[in-house]
């Protein structure tokens, strides 16, 4: 009986060292990890686009203009294609065609 009453004493005592050791660190005023909400990382504001207010009508297709500047940029990039003469021989066609390839 005096084992099972010694045996219970260490056990209450051992985990009220614990909540002790908590208690501790309210009392000091320890900072306890925890995510830093003045650390937040700011963005820019929210902006609605101009259209915001029209609604589109339904079954209607959206034609994009392509203006002048994108169309010659267009063309500029196109690969230019190499025109080979007519008299030349079927040899030099196929040797032609398998640099190409």
């Amino acid at each position: 009986m005096k084992n099972i009453n010694l045996l219970l004493i260490i056990l209450i005592s051992l985990t009220s060292c614990t909540s002790f050791e908590n208690a501790g660190k309210v009392l000091r005023n320890e900072k306890i990890k925890t995510t830093d909400e003045f650390l937040v990382k700011k963005r820019k504001p929210l902006i609605l686009p101009p259209d915001y207010d029209v609604l589109p009508v339904p079954g209607e297709k959206i034609s994009k203009e392509i203006s002048e500047d994108e169309k010659i940029k267009r063309i500029l990039k196109s690969p230019k294609k190499k025109e080979i003469k007519n008299n030349s021989s079927s040899t030099e066609r196929s040797i032609i065609d398998k640099i190409r390839k």
